[in-house]
C-alpha cells in the first residue's frame, strides 16, 4: 500500500493544462499555486463578464500558464523570444479582431 499523503501530490504539466481548461485556475491549484489558481480564476471570469474574446484570451493564458510552469517561473514571465512572440502574437489578434468588429 502506497503510504503517501494525497495532499502532496503534484500535478504533471499536462494534467494542470488539463485542469485549468476545464476549470480556469486549477490547474495552478493542482500544482500547489494557491495563489496564483484563485487570482487567474478571477481574472478569466471577468474577462468572461467582460466579453467573450478578452475571456478567451485570458484563459488561454491561464492554460498555458499551469501547462509551463514548472517551478522557476510562470509563463508570463516572458524571458524567451517565442514566448514574448506568442503573447504579442495573441495581443496583435485580439486587438485586430476589436478593431475589424467595430468596422464591419
Amino acid at each position: 500500500m502506497n503510504s503517501t499523503n494525497p495532499v502532496d501530490f503534484k500535478a504533471s504539466n499536462s494534467l494542470a493544462a488539463l485542469w485549468s481548461m476545464m476549470l480556469p485556475g486549477l490547474g495552478q491549484m493542482m500544482k500547489g499555486r494557491i495563489m496564483p489558481g484563485i487570482f487567474w480564476a478571477g481574472l478569466v471570469a471577468s474577462g468572461y463578464y467582460a466579453f467573450f474574446w478578452p475571456g478567451l484570451v485570458v484563459h488561454a493564458l491561464c492554460i498555458l500558464d499551469a501547462g509551463f510552469y514548472k517551478g522557476e517561473g510562470s509563463f508570463l514571465d516572458l524571458k524567451t523570444w517565442p514566448k514574448r512572440l506568442g503573447f504579442l502574437v495573441m495581443i496583435a489578434l485580439l486587438i485586430g479582431y476589436i478593431y475589424y468588429r467595430n468596422i464591419y
